[in-house]
Parts: C-alpha cells; structure tokens; sequence
C-alpha cells in the first residue's frame, strides 16, 4: 500500500503536475529514511523543479516557525545546480550547527558560481559571531576568519568581497578595522554599504565619525546602512539625524530609522516615535513602530536601573 508521504514523492517526480505547495510542509523534519528517499527522486527532478522546489519551502518556512527542513538544504548544499546551491545555504541562515561549517568552507574557497561563493562568505558570518562570543571552539573560529580574509583579497568577485567583509564586521581580529576603512574610502557605493554594515557588526564606536556623515548621503542605500549602524552602535548622537529620517523618501531608510530609535532610546525618540505612529496607516508600519517602542522602553528601564546607587543598603529592599 503507497504511503502519503510516498504520494507525495510521486507527484514531485511528474512535473507534469504543479508543486503541491499545501503538501511541503509534509517534507519537514525529515527523518534519515525519508530524506533518502527525497533525494532518490531529487537526482531525477530537472533543475527548474528543483529550484522551485528549494525556494518554496524556503518561504514557506520563513512563514511558519514550526517547519524545519535542514536535511534538505543540507544534502542540496551539493547540488549540480548553482542556483539551487546558492537557495540552500541561504536557508540554513539561522543554523548555528558548526558542521555546516566544512561545506560553507569548501563553497566559498572552491565553487565555480560567485554567486554561491558570496552566499557562503555571507552564511559563515553567523560562526564568526558565534566564536566571538565564545560558542565555537577557537581553532574552528580561526579558519574562518582566514577564508573570508582571503577571499576578501582575492576573489575576483566584488559581491564575494562584499559578503566577506560584512562577515568579517564580528570579528575582533586586529587587521579587520584597517579592511573597513579601506573599502570604505574605495568610493565604491556598494562597497560602501558593506563597509557600514560592517562597521555595525563590530560593535566599536569608533566608526561614529564615518556614520553619522552618512545619514545625510544623497544615496537611499548609503543611508539606509547608516541608519542601521547607528542603532547597533547605540550612537545617541545620531538621534536626531534618525528622527529626520523618519519623514526619508525611501521607505526603507524610515523603518531602518524607527529600528535604530527603538534601539537608543531616550526621550526625543520616544516623542518620535508616538508621533509617528498615532499618523500612521499601514498593519505593517504600525507593527513596526510599536515594536520599536516596546524595546524603547526596554533600553530605558535598564539605563535607568544601572543609574540606580547601590551604595545604600535600602536599595535592596523590596
């Protein structure tokens, strides 16, 4: 008797039939047999298929936290196709696994497509960060730095440099401070980006004097990473910068600006904030804004508990 499960295989093979995209939730949390048998017919799929197929359970998990599909975009991480290549290791995005480490290693020094070199260098920014706060062992840490480090100088790709370099914004390695600056001064507008983005990640205040300029640049992409790098840099500074920026042209500069609000806090911001949100119209503006808000809030009642003396005994009353 055909199980479901095999039915379901049976209709991914006849790609005379549309993907049955209210039955892919049934490919999640594959155990090993069934990925083995997912994968006897994959071989067979046309590369069209098998790219629909890897983008839309991609979506459709970013939709429903519940669906986990790792063993697919683990086993089609060698898959002859780039692009499905490429899908893969997008999709493991949120996998903190370190063996996924070795095949994002041998894409990014070794595959053909830049573009599944670049989604490599871009993946592994997530095992910089976790061996930054010491949850992946220092040696493994290590490598990684080193082939980002070396495809950020060699790779004749600039979106591979770009994706490298912005992994690299984690780490505390001595020479990548130097690596920003110089592609920041490249002049290079996509260039720029990263380095902003960059200069986000590492947590270091010293690049307040490169991204508060930026806030006000003529480019919508240049501001729009500012904006953000302001928020994770905590510049209060930049505070009333970012409330121009709420009235910004470019939808997404003003939702980076309502972010980094909601990440410095303080009064100004949460005026702003009020003020915008009692004019605003859309569900997902709204949503935005109050999220903003709530960590506002958060940010303050902590600044306001560390300001708290303790040097009275009365303050440990309850």
């Amino acid at each position: 008797m055909t199980t479901s499960f095999e039915q379901l295989l049976e209709i991914l093979s006849d790609e005379a039939q549309q993907l049955p995209l209210s039955r892919l939730a049934e490919l999640s949390d594959l155990d090993t047999d069934r990925t083995e048998q997912l994968f006897k017919i994959w071989e067979h799929l046309s590369d069209e298929r098998r790219r629909a197929l890897i983008k839309e359970i991609g979506r459709q998990a970013e939709q429903r936290i519940d669906l986990a599909f790792e063993p697919i975009y683990r086993l089609a991480i060698s898959d002859p196709d780039a692009e499905v290549r490429k899908d893969a290791i997008n999709n493991l995005w949120e996998c903190e696994d370190p063996a996924l480490v070795p095949p994002f290693m041998a894409a990014l020094t070794q595959d053909p497509a830049p573009e599944v070199r670049a989604a490599a260098a871009k993946a592994l920014g997530l095992f910089v960060w976790l061996g930054e706060i010491e949850q992946l062992v220092k040696e493994l840490l290590c490598q990684i730095e080193q082939g980002l480090l070396t495809a950020l100088a060699q790779d004749l790709d600039k979106d591979v440099r770009r994706c490298s370099l912005e992994s690299l914004g984690f780490s505390s390695r001595s020479e990548v401070p130097a690596l920003i600056e110089q592609v920041y001064n490249s002049g290079d507008e996509a260039l720029i980006q990263s380095a902003l983005l960059a200069m986000g990640r590492s947590v270091s205040k010293q690049w307040q004097s490169q991204v508060l300029p930026e806030l006000y640049n003529p480019s919508p992409s240049i501001r729009l990473e500012a904006a953000r790098a302001a928020g994770e840099l905590e510049l209060q500074e930049s505070t009333e910068s970012l409330i121009d920026l709420l009235d910004d042209v470019d939808e997404q500069v003003r939702a980076a600006a309502i972010w980094s609000l909601g990440q410095l806090g303080g009064e100004d911001a949460a005026d702003a904030l009020l003020l915008l949100l009692d004019s605003a119209e859309e569900e997902h503006l709204i949503e935005l804004i109050e999220e903003a808000l709530d960590h506002l809030a958060f940010v303050d009642d902590t600044r306001d508990f560390l300001l708290i003396d303790f040097d009275d005994p009365e303050d440990f009353s309850f």
